[in-house]
């Protein structure tokens, strides 16, 4: 599994038995060691009046090991909307973008697709390219790898799209790529793990289980069969979604009422 909690309870040598910091035992001991010690000399909890959390997820795993509650509050990642036109138009294929890297779910997301026989495109780049492009081939997958996109060339692409999948298998924070598909006019397909959850709704996308390739499977032909008009009407949805709870405004004033708190 990629999700890993072997540290929980101020257990940090686990980080060097396992070898977590890209497979070196002595970056791994390094970071152990300074985590032991932060944790002995309490840096973080003397030291830091408030933390900010974009998710209520991360907000709850951050208290689950054993940071104080009131230390921590829940603000949402943002975008500003005005800077993105929509497209409610159904396309004809589904979109990742993002890291290619297995903690993302591409590997999944590839499987998924060659199984349900759906168009995929892939915009991005990263360490797990090739691998994923010799499994798209192996699999005979309908997979278009893009490379990097960026600015507009990245906005065209993901209005053009049916839908804009996260396949994560690993605690998503409050992805901005997620609320950048809804400003775009696009409903989501999330994978259910870290903040990714609450920020779908019934009416702006769907969940799967994460690292289930055959619910995906399933999730992405169903959208792919689906009316175009319940697709737009969805993407609509998304996108009055990021005008209400996801702006910079609302950002900014629960920013200043913090900072009203911690002058007092």
């Amino acid at each position: 599994d990629l999700v890993c909690e072997d540290c929980l309870g101020g257990k940090t040598w686990n980080v060097t038995r396992k070898r977590c910091i890209k497979g070196s035992t002595a970056l791994s001991l390094l970071v152990g060691i300074e985590a032991f010690v932060h944790g002995l000399l309490k840096s973080y909890g003397d030291n830091v009046a408030k933390i900010i959390a974009p998710s209520q997820f991360y907000r709850d795993k951050f208290v689950e090991w054993g940071w104080p509650e009131q230390q921590l509050q829940y603000i949402p990642n943002y975008v500003e909307s005005g800077q993105f036109t929509p497209d409610f138009n159904a396309g004809s294929y589904f979109l990742y973008f993002g890291r290619l890297v297995r903690d993302k779910g591409v590997q999944t997301l590839i499987a998924a697709s060659a199984n349900a026989g759906t168009k995929l495109k892939i915009a991005g780049t990263g360490p797990a390219d090739t691998e994923f492009r010799r499994l798209a081939e192996k699999l005979g997958a309908d997979v278009e790898f893009l490379g990097f996109r960026s600015g507009q060339a990245l906005h065209k692409l993901i209005a053009g799209a049916r839908a804009v999948v996260l396949p994560s298998e690993w605690y998503e924070n409050s992805p901005v790529s997620l609320l950048e598909a809804y400003a775009l006019g696009k409903p989501v397909i999330g994978a259910d793990i870290g903040g990714i959850p609450e920020m779908i709704t019934a009416e702006t996308g769907w969940l799967f289980t994460s690292g289930n390739t055959a619910e995906l499977a399933q999730c992405l032909d169903a959208v792919d069969t689906l009316p175009s008009g319940q697709i737009a009407a969805m993407g609509s949805a998304a996108r009055d979604l990021v005008e209400q709870r996801y702006t910079s405004a609302g950002y900014l004033h629960a920013m200043q009422g913090i900072y009203a708190e911690l002058s007092n």
